[in-house]
């Protein structure tokens, strides 16, 4: 015991052992309803760091799982490479350059892992966050099936996530059958969409 202790916190191991209390406060105090877990904190930043988290295959699942998983792997790494190979090193300059090495591999442990143990779990969380539907249909085309679609009546057919979907749809353009719409906006109360011509759409004529 007293030999985990004298490796956890040490050099170059208790960076690692520091920046997992610091994920497992933070997960103590999410489980204790003092904070919230982002639903929407999956790595889909946009820039720089969203490109290198996607080129490293970090991307798909919350943030804070991600890099609790990648501390974790990468103390364990940190911890037995240090235990096997740090006695072998002498103190000084030689020790901190040792430290440094052995970060590095870990942090490339710990990355290649993480991707490696997210991925089966990219599902679950693509499933669990998805927005609401209301908000995912908004924006998509639809085509008219009914003879008409008018104020008060009317039905289309839409695609989404190569679903199809037949709604209730209403318009205050006379729409005929096969015409092409795009949906605008949820009629909550008649449990319909307002839609609106496709190429008055793009064309820009339905803003307002």
């Amino acid at each position: 015991m007293e030999t985990f202790f004298v490796v956890a916190f040490s050099f170059p191991t208790v960076v690692f052992s520091v920046l997992l209390c610091v994920a497992i406060v933070y997960w103590l105090i999410s489980l204790l309803g003092m904070g919230d877990i982002d639903a929407d904190g999956d790595i889909d930043a946009s820039g720089d760091f969203s490109g290198l988290m996607v080129t490293l295959g970090l991307q798909g699942v919350p943030l804070p799982l991600v890099l609790t998983l990648l501390f974790l792997f990468g103390w364990l790494a940190s911890y037995f490479i240090d235990l096997v190979c740090g006695a072998l090193v002498p103190s000084g300059l030689l020790h901190w350059l040792y430290g440094i090495a052995v970060i590095f591999a870990a942090l490339v442990v710990g990355v290649l892992t993480t991707s490696v143990v997210i991925r089966p779990l990219r599902p679950l969380f693509r499933r669990a966050f998805l927005p609401p539907l209301q908000k995912r249909i908004v924006g998509t085309s639809c085509v008219v099936i009914s003879s008409k679609v008018t104020e008060e009546t009317g039905r289309g057919e839409a695609i989404l996530d190569g679903a199809h979907l037949i709604l209730q749809i209403r318009s205050q353009s006379l729409l005929s059958h096969r015409q092409r719409a795009v949906i605008i906006e949820h009629i909550p109360e008649k449990n319909a969409w307002w839609v609106v011509p496709e190429s008055e759409f793009y064309s820009g004529d339905s803003a307002g």
